[in-house]
């Protein structure tokens, strides 16, 4: 167990102090199987504040087990949540503005607080989460689904009223997109595999991260707006391919003085030596100056074999002239290190501007370990870096199953701010 020293102030609202004590909490062991966390880089000056969140899971008799943990700067684990009373994929792990923590498995949501007591669940019938739920500023969750009753799966999104608990809105990526299109992989059924979505404050739309073919932006109402992904096998949208020609809104990759790359580069079956295309991705984003932010897995990289590298990658879109640049990345230099084929995530970090980079699932080692590293932005300086190696991750090695250990993680305070 470990001591825990608290300082407890009682002040007003000009903060005047009106008493002052510390109180001491002697916490339990922690479970013998949560992983060892060692920190290989800390510069304190350069690092933003808070402590990290780690999206853990292990197998156990064929399913998944989740322990959402956070740890400080040096390593120690300062909270944990178990979650193995659900027997199944759960995520992913995100903090509410109230503080609280929101989560999913299958067609329940729910709001539980910092102590491990529910605060609410909604029902989604019809659908089933799957990847990604995010709050929107009215407090409404938008939720990454599958539909029921429809023979493809992974390619749907649904807003649910927070208060009402009713679906109010629904997307459905068949309709703008080319569901036919099996140039990374053949499967009619998990034909887009959406694994991330983001909210645009500044029109409504929404950014899907679409795994098996690309990232795309969508409106409010459901209208292809862009397509950010290789140019190689686009045609109709729509379940019956006499929809929408998709390939009009690919955008063209463009070097930094606007001038278009070749068509093996456009294609994807080529890099220039400033642009690469995502490859298999996760975790895209919009950052504040409006550029998109993902993590590549370099997934079947040109339409081949892996990458054997990852990189968190920038992306200045130009919605007007249907142009994207690459403006910055991470990760290639480091190559098998800290590659991570699946899962993973990245995130802009507020108040140094600083990126952080968590690769999921690595296995270089022959052991399974994840990474989180801070980089300095716009360089290339990693500013602090933690391995997190599992001591058994208990996979029983049936198909993917409980061999995804940190889906994502973040930086934040312990408590909400």
């Amino acid at each position: 167990g470990r001591e825990n020293e608290l300082i407890i102030k009682v002040s007003n609202e000009d903060t005047s102090y009106f008493g002052y004590d510390t109180l001491l909490v002697v916490t339990p062991p922690l479970p013998d199987f949560l992983p060892d966390i060692e920190i290989i880089k800390k510069q304190d000056s350069q690092m933003e504040p808070g402590w990290n969140l780690i999206e853990m899971s292990m197998g156990g008799n064929g399913y998944f087990r989740f322990y959402p943990l956070i740890f400080d700067p040096n390593g120690q684990v300062r909270w944990y949540m178990n979650l193995d009373f659900i027997r199944g994929w759960i995520g992913p792990f995100e903090r509410l503005r109230n503080g609280n923590w929101l989560w999913a498995h299958e067609q329940t949501v729910y709001e539980y607080d910092m102590l491990g007591k529910k605060v609410n669940s909604w029902n989604i019938p019809g659908y089933f989460q799957h990847h990604d739920q995010i709050e929107k500023p009215d407090g409404n969750l938008i939720i990454c689904a599958t539909k029921g009753g429809l023979d493809t799966r992974l390619d749907h999104f649904i807003e649910l009223g927070r208060n009402s608990g009713a679906i109010v809105r629904e997307w459905d990526l068949r309709q703008v997109l080319d569901v036919d299109r099996f140039d990374l992989v053949w499967n009619s059924s998990d034909w887009a595999h959406v694994n991330s979505v983001w909210y645009d404050e500044a029109d409504s739309g929404l950014l899907i991260s679409v795994r098996h073919q690309g990232i795309v932006k969508v409106s409010k109402n459901n209208q292809l707006q862009w397509i950010l992904a290789p140019h190689k096998g686009w045609g109709q949208a729509g379940p019956s391919g006499n929809g929408l020609n998709t390939a009009e809104y690919l955008l063209t990759a463009v070097d930094q003085q606007g001038a278009p790359y070749n068509q093996e580069v456009q294609r994807g079956t080529q890099d220039a030596a400033g642009f690469s295309w995502p490859w298999g991705q996760h975790a895209c984003m919009n950052l504040p100056n409006g550029n998109i932010f993902c993590f590549d897995n370099g997934w079947k990289k040109s339409f081949g074999n892996d990458a054997p590298f990852i990189r968190a990658v920038e992306y200045s879109v130009d919605p007007g002239q249907m142009t994207v640049e690459q403006v910055w990345e991470y990760g290639r230099e480091r190559g098998s290190e800290i590659k991570s084929s699946n899962i993973s995530d990245v995130d802009y970090l507020p108040a140094t501007g600083n990126r952080l980079i968590t690769s999921g699932n690595i296995r270089a080692s022959g052991i399974r370990e994840g990474r989180i590293i801070e980089v300095a932005y716009p360089g290339s300086e990693a500013v602090f870096e933690a391995v997190i190696r599992y001591k058994n991750a208990f996979s029983d090695g049936d198909g993917w199953a409980q061999n995804d250990i940190i889906y994502r993680g973040e930086r934040l305070p312990l408590y909400p701010e």
